[in-house]
């Protein structure tokens, strides 16, 4: 019988749920007020591009503060500052006032407070639960962040868009606040300590958790290939609303339905994970992920078909499942507890760095050759990732059981790999 995950973890987990809800909503209601101010690919992608620039400016900062503050309380206050920049955007857009620039400028603030929130998400799991409960923690916080963050809220946020604009918006707001007094709850009564307490400086913290991650081929490689497909995989998106409304020819409301279509294959992914990787094992789930995003994205370019397009997200969104909970539950094993938030920042740094990127070449690149064409481009890229990616992850265990216990943190064990 599994063992209980308890009332912390399960606290954490519903004020976390919030927070996906409110990001869902975003991820339905802003594209599509932005495609209803322009139809320039180009401009569209800045959105995007715009909310990921936040991990450039505060991505490594975050880790250090995730390893210097208690996890909880940053996690309160990230989503409080959300739920006060989606009031006021909320405010505007009800007043009349909705622009481009506006668009941007609200990508940009959540970009700003996303890298805190998520860093800290991401490496506060050993503080709530044991280590041989790390899959199933991971499985059920992928599963509710794919059934809020991709299916409720892009859905309901689309079809509040559409009765009036600054619906989503207001729901977000509230989403937010929710998720922050509920975290600040569970914090009040038990804030936790501060991963590190020492008298280093930040940029010591920060060469602590690289070296670690770049001394460990296993973390190097699954960072570098997330990289691509996060540059491929953000281009997909940052046009997704012109593919829905101009190739497939879909109308407004059903945007928020293709976006819950990857919800269906994320929740069944979710749901599955665990017994996957016990029978493939990890590193073949992971290889396969890989492979898998690849034809799911040439796939969408190929054949622009509405039946064949809901099928290729619906695979994106399982193998998705598949790779999140595997990786993250591996370096949540490997990791020294002292330093996971900031080879946890180090990680999506790197995984992130190419978000905006690929938000802008996908936008240019869509603009000059159609989006059929850019799908197919990037697909064939992270099938050459995958290709890459076979010899070095090798040394990733294949089998749970072959996993080494988390070690403890000394300057010295940062050679690993």
């Amino acid at each position: 019988m599994a063992q209980p995950l308890g009332g912390r973890f399960w606290a954490v987990w519903s004020g976390s749920a919030a927070s996906y809800l409110a990001e869902g909503l975003l991820f339905g209601a802003l594209p599509v007020l932005a495609a209803t101010l322009t139809r320039d690919a180009r401009l569209i992608s800045l959105t995007d591009a715009l909310h990921q620039a936040g991990w450039l400016l505060l991505g490594l900062a975050s880790g250090v503060v995730a390893d210097r503050l208690p996890r909880l309380q940053i996690m309160w206050v990230a989503n409080a500052l959300r739920a006060v920049t989606a009031g006021i955007f909320a405010a505007l857009v009800g007043a009349g006032e909705a622009s481009l620039l506006l668009v941007y400028g609200l990508g940009f603030a959540l970009g700003l407070a996303a890298p805190l929130f998520d860093n800290t998400s991401s490496s506060v799991l050993p503080e709530l639960v044991d280590a041989s409960q790390f899959q199933r923690a991971n499985s059920l916080t992928q599963m509710v962040m794919a059934l809020a963050a991709n299916m409720i809220g892009p859905m309901v946020g689309t079809a509040a868009f559409v009765l009036w604009p600054a619906v989503p918006f207001w729901f977000a707001a509230a989403a937010y606040a929710t998720g922050a007094v509920v975290t600040a709850l569970v914090a009040r009564r038990d804030p936790g300590k501060a991963a590190h307490t020492g008298t280093a400086s930040h940029t010591e913290l920060l060469k602590e958790g690289l070296g670690y991650l770049l001394r460990h081929r296993v973390l190097r490689t699954l960072a570098l290939a997330v990289g691509m497909v996060n540059f491929v995989t953000s281009g997909v998106i940052a046009v997704l609303v012109l593919y829905v409304l101009q190739v497939l020819q879909l109308p407004q409301s059903t945007y928020g339905l293709v976006m819950a279509s990857f919800a269906v294959g994320a929740l069944v992914g979710a749901a599955v994970t665990v017994r996957l990787t016990r029978y493939l094992g990890q590193r073949i789930s992971v290889l396969l992920s890989l492979a898998a995003f690849g034809v799911a994205v040439i796939t969408l370019g190929a054949v622009p078909l509405v039946p064949v397009a809901f099928t290729s997200i619906v695979v994106t969104g399982f193998f998705s499942m598949v790779w999140n909970i595997t990786v993250n539950s591996y370096r949540e094993r490997v990791v020294p507890l002292a330093l996971l938030g900031r080879v946890t920042s180090v990680f999506r740094m790197l995984a992130f760095l190419t978000m905006p990127v690929g938000a802008l070449a996908a936008g240019l690149t869509g603009h000059a050759l159609g989006m059929p064409v850019t799908y197919m481009l990037g697909g064939v890229l992270l099938l050459v990732t995958a290709a890459v990616s076979v010899r070095p992850l090798r040394e990733m265990p294949n089998r749970l059981e072959a996993d080494p216990s988390r070690p403890t943190y000394s300057a010295e064990s940062t050679t690993q790999g």
